[in-house]
């Protein structure tokens, strides 16, 4: 789950994405099922395999003017959000990772990818 954020409100609907796909991924059989088509088309026919369920939710997440992602930068709102969905995906099963995202790749990185500490 990839967003640039310039506020909390961009992170919120981010957050709540993730929900609503792994609610889908776990309880809708047609949504498994598309869901498996798009990764069989991109991946030249290696699917998922048919007892496929979610178990790790990346948000990648740019920050408003490149602002490095930390826990003191990430908006407040977003700070308690992201915790919610976090806990409640992990009640799921489902692991939660947070990356930064770069404007520019700096020098510790070629990916311009920054793992977020909590």
């Amino acid at each position: 789950m990839v967003k640039r954020a310039k506020g909390s409100d961009a992170l919120s609907h981010l957050f709540s994405q993730a929900l609503v796909a792994v609610q889908t991924l776990r309880n809708s059989p047609e949504g498994r099922e598309r869901f498996a088509e798009k990764v069989a088309a991109a991946r030249q026919g290696h699917g998922l395999p048919e007892d496929f369920r979610p178990s790790k939710v990346v948000f990648a997440i740019l920050l408003k003017d490149g602002t490095d992602l930390t826990a003191d930068t990430l908006f407040p709102f977003s700070q308690v959000t992201l915790v919610q969905t976090a806990r409640t995906l992990e009640t799921w099963g489902v692991q939660v990772e947070v990356i930064g995202i770069a404007s520019t790749p700096s020098a510790a990185t070629s990916t311009g990818i920054r793992r977020l500490a909590a």
